[in-house]
């Protein structure tokens, strides 16, 4: 009887250490995807085949309405990374800056700090060569080189030494110019498996480090970049031959919006620097042909299915390593990518399809699968992930933790989220001019003014209003004087951004 008392009370003190123990702390996968807009099956774009982000859709809270702080690589993954908006950091291109504010941590080292294996594959800084002051366990990208055949690396790598040629030349002589060279396809489609292209060699490698992660002993930060569908839009075959080609919509509005302000205009980048095969190429200050718009169309979407499809390999890989149930889930895009919509092709701009772009999130024992349209914002990510892993407020944030929203994806949103974008300086300033913008539940507001402050010399106003369902800009209405109320309610607005109120 004794014997048998003392195994109930042995039994009864191990489940109360067992039930005090405090809960393992979740490991972190996170997906960054390059260009990515919100086309997407999960998205509500039907013709696309993005089977495997769709599933991860099914099971996360899907944000329908996520801002990046400025829609181009280098900032908005700093924004990502720091949690600190452009306007305080001033990034743009160049060097990293945002180690000039003071208490910034960034996201490897912070995790680090508390007790994570941090760890980065592929691309998830962007530093042009310069260091990006974090600090990982390890740090790993695939060798450069976008295309799998051989004929295209070697007019890519002979692109690039003309490039290299001719800016000495200009070094060397003040207005001598560049040394022209082949250009590299825009496309590709070869017969090769996914492991001939960067992303496949990247998805690889997570499957790897997820494999050694779960051995260890401490949590993990997985950050995993995928490159594609960055220019070049290229794929395997297999992906290009998912869709018809002569089914893919043109974007539905292709003209600029009216009464846009010049300065709005990104000029396309990116979008000469690539031969266009038997297609006919885009010509500065003309539209891109029907033909060619639908082949760029076709060879994005493709590249989007190739990146989709290494997604899954790293996501069915957590699954079966049983890690699933403890690691908090992010997939997300640095920017969006215009695809002809009002008038413009890539990147850089303040409007809706460069500046939106796909975020999930799914965090075990806290997310409730569901669709979200509060406004939120690439720096609020980061502060989610340290609040889900129980760590201490960052200490210095422009962001907030997203966790009443994975809660509920139904609760309230917040009234604003706030970007910017730049354009060189112009006639008789000598200071790089800022759109300011501020993003309402309905309509977008847009001061672009010379240097970092809205105080500098007004250049020019935008004001855009947005029909339920409808994401292109169609109109400036700055000068409408009927909107004067809620122009000037929304310029307040512009003012209340968290990064004005913390200088």
């Amino acid at each position: 009887m004794l014997t048998r008392l003392l195994f109930v009370l042995t039994l009864l003190r191990c489940s109360l250490l067992v039930a005090a123990e405090p809960p393992a702390r979740p490991n972190i996968l996170f997906l960054a995807v390059d260009d990515l807009r919100p086309q997407l099956g999960c998205y509500g774009v039907e013709w696309m085949q993005t089977p495997h982000i769709d599933a991860l859709a099914r099971s996360a809270v899907r944000f329908d309405r996520h801002y990046v702080q400025m829609a181009v690589c280098i900032p908005s993954r700093v924004a990502l990374l720091t949690s600190l908006r452009s306007e305080r950091t001033r990034q743009v291109y160049g060097p990293m800056r945002w180690q000039n504010v003071a208490g910034a941590r960034p996201l490897g080292a912070y995790f680090r700090e508390h007790g994570y294996t941090a760890v980065s594959l592929g691309k998830i800084w962007h530093a042009e060569g310069e260091p990006n002051g974090d600090t990982f366990d390890r740090v790993w990208a695939p060798p450069a080189g976008a295309y799998a055949s051989a004929a295209n690396r070697a007019a890519d790598q002979e692109s690039r030494a003309a490039g290299k040629r001719g800016s000495k030349k200009k070094g060397k002589a003040a207005g001598a110019e560049a040394s022209a060279g082949p250009l590299p396809p825009i496309t590709e489609a070869a017969d090769e498996p996914d492991d001939a292209y960067p992303d496949g060699r990247t998805a690889a490698e997570a499957v790897t480090e997820l494999r050694r992660l779960a051995g260890a002993d401490k949590p993990f930060v997985l950050a995993v970049g995928f490159h594609k569908p960055h220019l070049p839009f290229v794929a395997p075959k297999q992906y290009w031959d998912r869709y018809d080609a002569a089914k893919i919509p043109l974007a539905a509005q292709r003209d600029f919006p009216r009464a846009m302000a010049p300065i709005a205009f990104s000029g396309h980048p990116n979008f000469f620097n690539y031969d266009y095969g038997s297609y006919a190429p885009l010509v500065k200050n003309s539209p891109m042909p029907d033909a060619t718009a639908r082949h760029l169309i076709h060879a994005y979407a493709a590249a989007v299915s190739f990146m989709d499809a290494q997604v899954g390999r790293v996501l069915a890989e957590l699954e079966r390593l049983g890690l699933a149930r403890n690691t908090i889930v992010v997939l997300w895009g640095d920017h969006g990518f215009h695809l002809g919509d009002v008038g413009h092709w890539g990147k850089q701009t303040n409007f809706e399809g460069a500046t939106r772009s796909p975020l999930l999130i799914r965090a075990p024992g806290v997310s409730r699968p569901g669709v979200s349209s509060a406004l939120v914002e690439t720096v609020d990510i980061f502060p989610t992930l340290a609040d889900l892993a129980g760590l201490p407020a960052l200490p210095v944030s422009d962001g907030a933790s997203l966790r009443a929203w994975l809660r509920d994806p139904a609760a309230p949103s917040r009234a604003a989220a706030y970007h910017v974008f730049t354009r060189p300086p112009v006639e008789g300033s000598r200071e790089t001019t800022i759109g300011f913008a501020v993003r309402t539940a309905d309509a977008r507001y847009i001061e672009w003014r010379s240097g970092w402050s809205l105080a500098g010399p007004l250049v020019a106003t935008e004001y855009y209003r947005y029909r339920p369902g409808h994401f292109e800009e169609e109109e400036n209405l700055a000068a409408d004087p009927t909107r004067a109320t809620e122009i000037s309610a929304v310029a307040k607005l512009l003012r209340a951004n968290p990064a004005w109120q913390a200088k």
